[in-house]
């Protein structure tokens, strides 16, 4: 019986309510007669709080209207300050072109400026050496001596054979003028002057001979003293006293270190920077420091490193620097406009291009290729860069070209290189 009758009681219920729905109308308590009324598919129309726009005729159209727009609002703002909030942060710096001197910088060694060989003229056994090994020499220093032989006396008997040669021509011009004198009296025929202007012309080419005789006999006996034909550090090999010296032999060896030359190598992509007279600072591996100028440029390149043979000329006074030094030497090249950065803010892009990422004006990423110049206590030199240039340089590997971030700026007022 109690289960009838609670079907009973539903039954009755469900009745009701399509009884309800039937009339359509909804009145909602609390605001007077007539505007409680609301029709009940409105209601469940904007039952999420939104107003279909169209007036229902009790005025209530317009307040919910407002409600909804600011509502609205309040959510747009809310999701663009959650879209922010997932904006990649970076931090980036400011930096700015400025033109400086561009160095080339080669790693090579000191060369003497050349080795000479002194060598003897004539033969003959060495009977003194005048010098020795790393002693400092200069031009027309003694080196080796040979022995004479019998070089004297044939001086002096070229000497002898130039006085005989001077006698002979005074004879013959005396006999001449005689022989003039007797023809302009009528005492010889006039055909005989020929004759003795014939023995004039013989004692003249015999003086001649002569003196050419005793010169070479002098030279030959100077030969015997070997000397240096320029100045420079005497090296190995040097002879010995007793030691045989044919025409050619050496005697010492001489190495000329002033000036001294630092030759290097130039990869071909550089060489178009050099050009003879440049200035350029030598530094040796020992501290020691030297200017000079770019003398030497090869036409050739080297077949194997398709690099180019260069040569700087250096004054080296009193031959402080040896030859064969490591050394770095600097060559200036003129001036060009670079940025420094830091070398952490260098990334590749997907074809491996080397170069950095900035933000534009509206906080948007770009990758920028770069040419490294050098680099240097101060950071990395690159062009290729606009003359201002944001860069990023925490995060860049994080983004990608053309993203938006939210970017911090450490100092816009540092430039670039201080």
């Amino acid at each position: 019986m109690k289960f009838l009758n609670s079907y009973g009681i539903a039954f009755l219920l469900i009745i009701l309510l399509a009884l309800w729905l039937a009339t359509g109308t909804l009145i909602q308590g609390g605001l007077g007669e007539g505007k409680g009324e609301r029709s009940i598919i409105s209601f469940f129309h904007n039952n999420d709080g939104e107003n279909d726009g169209e007036d229902d005729g009790n005025g209530q159209d317009n307040s919910e209207n407002l409600a909804n727009i600011a509502a609205k609002e309040s959510a747009e703002e809310k999701d663009k300050s959650l879209q922010n909030e997932t904006l990649q942060n970076v931090r980036t710096l400011l930096f700015t072109a400025k033109e400086v001197p561009l160095e080339l910088t080669l790693r090579g060694q000191t060369k003497a400026n050349a080795i000479i060989s002194v060598s003897a003229q004539t033969s003959g056994i060495i009977e003194q050496v005048q010098v020795k090994k790393g002693q400092l020499v200069k031009r027309g220093d003694l080196i080796c001596s040979l022995d004479s032989g019998t070089r004297k006396a044939r001086v002096k008997q070229a000497e002898a054979a130039l006085e005989q040669a001077k006698a002979a021509l005074k004879q013959a011009k005396a006999d001449y003028q005689t022989n003039k004198t007797l023809r302009e009296k009528g005492l010889a025929p006039p055909n005989s002057a020929r004759a003795y202007e014939v023995q004039v012309e013989a004692a003249n080419a015999s003086l001649a001979a002569s003196i050419s005789a005793l010169e070479n006999a002098k030279l030959e006996l100077e030969r015997t003293k070997i000397s240096s034909e320029v100045s420079g550090i005497v090296q190995a090999p040097l002879a010995n006293i007793g030691d045989m010296l044919g025409v050619g032999a050496s005697c010492a060896t001489i190495v000329q270190l002033d000036p001294i030359l630092f030759s290097a190598k130039v990869a071909e992509s550089k060489v178009g920077l050099l050009r003879e007279g440049m200035k350029a600072e030598i530094k040796t591996i020992e501290g020691q420091k030297l200017n000079g100028e770019l003398s030497y440029i090869a036409s050739l390149a080297d077949s194997a490193t398709r690099s180019f043979d260069i040569e700087i000329k250096a004054p080296n006074k009193d031959n402080v620097i040896r030859a064969g030094l490591s050394a770095i030497a600097t060559i200036f090249v003129g001036k060009t406009k670079v940025h420094i950065i830091p070398q952490s803010s260098l990334t590749l892009n997907n074809e491996g291009d080397i170069g950095v990422k900035i933000v534009d004006d509206e906080n948007r990423v770009h990758f920028v290729k770069v040419e490294i110049v050098r680099d240097n206590s101060e950071g990395v030199w690159v062009k290729g860069l606009p003359e201002i240039a944001q860069i990023i340089i925490l995060g860049q590997e994080y983004v990608m070209e053309n993203q938006l971030v939210d970017v911090t700026l450490v100092d816009r007022t540092i430039a670039e290189g201080q």
